[in-house]
């Protein structure tokens, strides 16, 4: 009688908590749509998308708190993302979409290989741009996370791209982050720097290559590409003592000592490049990087990503 007892008081106790926290969730998403109106989304909007939010997503939060916390060495994370087989494809790229690219070039001053590395690195050449509900994720990133400010921003932003019906809802799918399309903008890099490109009326990053290649082209014109300038190069290792690591050299005294596996002819050489040295236990890679290995941070703020979309850049654009 006492076990039946006990086990009734959990059970109630268990329904009366989950109860709480629907309530809870209810509560704050009225408060969020008050919030989402004053920040210039439409009511209806607001309440459409957000009032469909029945619970937090459960997955979304095992996914943000159980993100890796493990150190890949560069050498292991090229390896995962510059392959054979991934460079065949961008170079099959490169020529499959020539001439769009080229129009691209000209319009943003932005090298059709850095277009196609990193088209390459963020999804794959468009292979996987994530199965998420954008406004999903990001609902329940905003209500439950370490970052709500950063994610109700994304949130709003996201539901700004509805409000002005830049894309159908159904398109609006992603990463359990937030990130989205082929170029995996988030929603405030998509309203700031996504191009309509084929002029059809939709802004299109999941399925249209043309809006694709011009939204990364455009996000990094925005951000201060230099035209006709270097990202990153490797020194080949027999090259390594024949440089000062301390010392910044244009790149036409850098083909001088011929220390590169790549040509230049494309750059200009009075561009000043500086040392960076990636070294642990394991390896030692040196590496020239110029103002546009910075520019390229801007998409992603990670060292080893800028490197390997310059090196992936530089095998595929190579003969």
């Amino acid at each position: 009688m006492i076990k039946k007892l006990i086990f009734t008081i959990v059970i109630v106790s268990i329904y009366l908590t989950t109860q709480l926290l629907a309530n809870d969730f209810e509560n704050w998403k009225s408060s969020l749509i008050t919030q989402a109106i004053n920040a210039g989304i439409s009511e209806e909007t607001a309440n459409k998308n957000i009032k469909a939010i029945k619970k937090v997503n459960k997955k979304v939060l095992n996914l943000y708190n159980n993100q890796p916390e493990f150190k890949i060495t560069l050498k292991d994370y090229m390896r995962r993302n510059i392959s054979e087989k991934r460079i065949n494809k961008g170079k099959n790229y490169l020529k499959k979409f020539e001439d769009i690219l080229s129009i691209i070039d000209k319009t943003y001053n932005i090298p059709p290989q850095i277009i196609v590395s990193i088209w390459a690195l963020e999804s794959s050449y468009g292979y996987y741009t994530g199965s998420f509900n954008i406004i999903d994720s990001l609902t329940t990133l905003s209500y439950q996370s370490k970052r709500k400010t950063f994610f109700k921003k994304e949130l709003f932003s996201a539901l700004k791209i509805l409000d002005k019906k830049l894309i159908e809802k159904n398109s609006l799918k992603g990463s359990w982050a937030g990130a989205m399309g082929q170029s995996q903008f988030m929603p405030s890099s998509y309203l700031r720097y996504a191009v309509d490109y084929n002029n059809d009326n939709k802004i299109d990053i999941w399925s249209t290559e043309a809006d694709v290649f011009a939204s990364i082209a455009n996000y990094l014109n925005k951000h201060g590409w230099n035209k006709n300038e270097p990202w990153s190069m490797e020194l080949a290792n027999n090259k390594k003592h024949d440089v000062n690591i301390k010392k910044k050299y244009n790149l036409a005294q850098l083909n001088n000592l011929n220390i590169f596996n790549v040509e230049n002819k494309m750059f200009l050489e009075n561009s000043v490049g500086k040392i960076k040295v990636i070294k642990n236990n394991q390896e030692e890679k040196i590496f020239f990087v110029f103002e546009n290995f910075y520019i390229i941070k801007k998409y992603n703020n990670s060292d080893f990503y800028a490197l390997t979309v310059g090196k992936l850049a530089n095998k595929i654009s190579s003969n």
